[in-house]
């Protein structure tokens, strides 16, 4: 993937690895996230520390909405997520685009099942990021959209006003290929040791309500081979 900043003119390049049922966003950097797509489960590992902590799918969507439902301050933004329906070809599938509309933000995800990427695979690197802020009761509509989403943003656009002018963020897949690489990047040394997070507020409820789902809800096999978006 390559991230392209304006107006400051900066590019940045990361690599996703899948493999095995299991992926990692290879630019987290002394602590990570193992996705473990069978297991439906992220183990969250310190290298430093030489830590780790597994943690189910859906435990973490169940913190995602206990934070949502909460009151977003008085001054928040409305948000809006829409999906338009327009499409284009993008890495050889056809992309559909959806928009996020906060005041005067706005981004732009043109979104693909592509063969070689489990399909709920960005909607658990979404889930299983740093919690959200106060703000984020006004990204509930937002994140359920995103915990539901079916395949990866094979073109990603935001804008957001930069003074006098904006801040315009375009990330964009360039390649997806299979190649080899060393599986110390999809396991965790047997010499870090496994710890368990501290309990903090309510516990989650059992199960999510019917009408909503986890990206586990819709988790297919990945391929074998190692596959770097």
């Amino acid at each position: 993937m390559q991230t392209n900043v304006q107006p400051s003119n900066k590019t940045f390049t990361k690599q996703i690895v899948i493999a095995d049922g299991r992926a990692r966003d290879m630019s987290d950097a002394d602590t990570w996230r193992l996705i473990d797509l069978q297991q439906n489960t992220v183990t969250f590992v310190d290298d430093v520390t030489k830590t780790y902590r597994t943690e189910s799918i859906r435990s973490l969507v169940q913190k995602r909405r206990a934070a949502d439902d909460g009151r977003p301050p008085d001054h928040a933004p409305a948000v809006q997520f829409t999906s338009t329906g327009a499409k284009r070809v993008l890495q050889g599938v056809t992309a559909v685009q959806s928009v996020i509309r906060a005041g005067g933000y706005q981004r732009e995800l043109w979104v693909a099942d592509h063969p070689a990427v489990p399909s709920n695979l960005f909607a658990v690197l979404y889930v299983s990021e740093s919690f959200p802020s106060p703000f984020a009761p006004i990204m509930r509509s937002v994140d359920e959209a995103m915990i539901a989403m079916h395949g990866l943003p094979l073109a990603d656009h935001a804008e957001l006003p930069y003074g006098k002018s904006k801040m315009i963020v375009d990330r964009t897949v360039v390649k997806i290929d299979q190649r080899n690489v060393p599986q110390s990047w999809l396991n965790i040394s047997p010499a870090y040791k496994a710890i368990t997070e501290p309990a903090a507020g309510p516990p989650p409820a059992s199960s999510p309500p019917r009408s909503r789902k986890t990206p586990a809800a819709e988790s297919r096999s990945s391929a074998t081979g190692r596959k770097t978006p």
